[in-house]
């Protein structure tokens, strides 16, 4: 299992300022908060819980003393730190935001998100408002259950996303599904993506010589090189991701031409299926659709998911791939049927 790489930390002033408005509320509850319980909640050195305070002497001008019979900080007098100036609109957005996050359960993304929310919500004052149980009923999110396990993920993007920031070799074990054997690969991690349920590591192959996709839950050893890499010249993400319908990436992009029937055509007109797509309606009701894109094997299953109401035009190979693929369907269900007939007495 990867090493859960640390050294990943949140912007330093984003965490101070939550810290400062949560300690306000525990001394505005006259709780006396000391060092250690803060520290411990905030899972943070106890040095930095002093810097804090410090700030919001010298800094802030906050009345902070010790009271050594309660072993905890108070306010020795009147002050009042400078408001969270979040609208009800901003913070039910942020609610929502961390809810649809929060939705990606086992990602290495739902307690930190959780956490943060959470925190921004007790800095809040007393005035706020917003009911955020009444909000949570009336908003939901669907997204696709995590696929693979979720602790090693957890350390596997971690241990990613170290070498994707500090652009360092990878050392991997790594299982193709295709092929069914498990191989050794040195890899430059470009950038990772959450796609449908799964994550995908995007990085140039030693092995291959060239920008390959992987999945991170297919990964079986996962080590850090040491050597640091500079991206391929000229290498773009965006342009790279724009020649997939979704994840799979080809050698080469090519027009893709799909002709789909009246019925099947106002749901497809409602939506933006890829960058390059252009639609022409026929007088029949029907729709043509054109993309150009790389990974053909993602929109033979796309378009085999509408049944007969999408077909083919163009490129040839891939109407040629879709119609064997009809062919063996047909097959298998003819010779079901007739299995089924003649057990039937």
């Amino acid at each position: 299992m990867p090493k859960a790489y640390k050294g990943i930390k949140p912007s330093f002033q984003r965490a101070r300022f939550a810290r400062i408005y949560y300690l306000d509320r525990r001394l505005r509850e006259n709780s006396y908060p000391n060092t250690p319980q803060l520290a411990r909640m905030w899972e943070v050195h106890t040095r930095t819980i002093e810097r804090d305070i410090e700030y919001m002497r010298d800094r802030l001008g906050a009345p902070l003393a010790y009271d050594y019979r309660r072993k905890g900080y108070y306010y020795a007098g009147e002050f009042c730190l400078p408001p969270l100036n979040l609208t009800e609109d901003e913070m039910s957005t942020l609610f929502l935001a961390q809810k649809l996050l929060a939705q990606c359960a086992g990602t290495p993304l739902e307690d930190p998100v959780r956490s943060a929310f959470e925190k921004i919500r007790l800095s809040l004052p007393q005035s706020f408002s917003l009911d955020f149980s009444s909000l949570e009923q009336s908003v939901s999110f669907n997204v696709e259950p995590l696929r693979g396990d979720e602790t090693y993920l957890t350390g596997a993007y971690q241990s990613l996303k170290l070498a994707v920031q500090n652009r360092t070799t990878v050392w991997m074990r790594y299982f193709s599904l295709s092929r069914n054997e498990t191989r050794e690969r040195q890899v430059d991690p470009y950038h990772l993506r959450y796609y449908q349920g799964a994550w995908y590591l995007i990085a140039f192959c030693h092995l291959r010589q060239e920008i390959r996709i992987f999945a991170v839950d297919r990964i079986r050893e996962l080590r850090h090189t040491g050597e640091e890499f500079e991206p391929l010249p000229g290498f773009s993400l965006q342009a790279y991701l724009e020649g997939s319908l979704g994840i799979e990436v080809g050698a080469y992009s090519q027009e893709v031409v799909i002709l789909f029937d009246s019925h099947q055509a106002r749901w497809i007109r409602e939506r933006q299926w890829h960058p390059s797509q252009v639609l022409e309606p026929r007088s029949d009701g029907s729709l043509t659709l054109r993309l150009t894109v790389s990974g053909l094997g993602e929109v033979k299953r796309w378009v085999l998911s509408f049944g007969r109401h999408a077909e083919i035009l163009s490129p040839r190979s891939l109407r040629q791939q879709i119609e064997e693929e009809i062919q063996a369907m047909v097959s298998q269900y003819s010779q079901r049927k007739k299995h089924t007939a003649q057990k039937t007495p």
